[in-house]
């Protein structure tokens, strides 16, 4: 073999596994991804009342909180200037259609984002929660209150209580 095949080859081998090296990014494309976890077990053993958590699940930041005796109070005597107080007009599961809008009176679940433009709610205790962008705000059920610029409560996602410290995301389907 003389020196010019020599060259031809590595060059065609080189020139092959560049090929092949470009390829995978469009044949990854056409492949449909794995399908994102259901579920997501959060661990409640660490907060305190009136703590809130925050976790990554399906994409969108979700807010955890135990609601101490202040939380509490608010729910059971409301604020007048609820723009929705049975929650007719919000997103919630079968199970979040009560005064508390959730399984457990202690234990709050909600999408942490804004149902006016999408920001994340902070907590502001023991109001509930405010929007940072518009000011909106919620009272400790995820209720808008006031002259708010969201119109729509905070959307509670599907989950269970497994046990006493532990709480389980799942994906939204029929009722169970």
């Amino acid at each position: 073999m003389n020196r010019r095949q020599f060259l031809t080859r590595v060059v065609a081998g080189f020139s092959a596994i560049a090929a092949v090296g470009f390829s995978i990014p469009f044949l990854r494309s056409l492949v449909p991804s794995l399908p994102q976890e259901s579920t997501l077990d959060v661990d409640l053993s660490l907060l305190a009342p009136g703590e809130v958590k925050r976790v990554n699940w399906l994409g969108r930041p979700v807010l955890i909180q135990k609601r101490d005796a202040a939380a509490l109070s608010v729910i059971a005597d409301p604020p007048s200037e609820l723009t929705d107080p049975d929650s007719i007009a919000s997103s919630q599961p079968a199970f979040a259609v009560n005064s508390h809008r959730s399984r457990d009176p202690n234990i709050f679940v909600a999408y942490a984002n804004c149902t006016h433009l999408g920001c994340e709610v902070v907590a502001d205790r023991p109001a509930g929660f405010r929007c940072p962008c518009h000011q909106s705000q919620f009272d400790p059920a995820g209720r808008v209150t006031g002259a708010s610029a969201a119109k729509i409560n905070l959307e509670i996602p599907s989950y269970r209580v497994i046990g006493n410290e532990t709480l389980r995301l799942v994906q939204a389907r029929a009722e169970t």
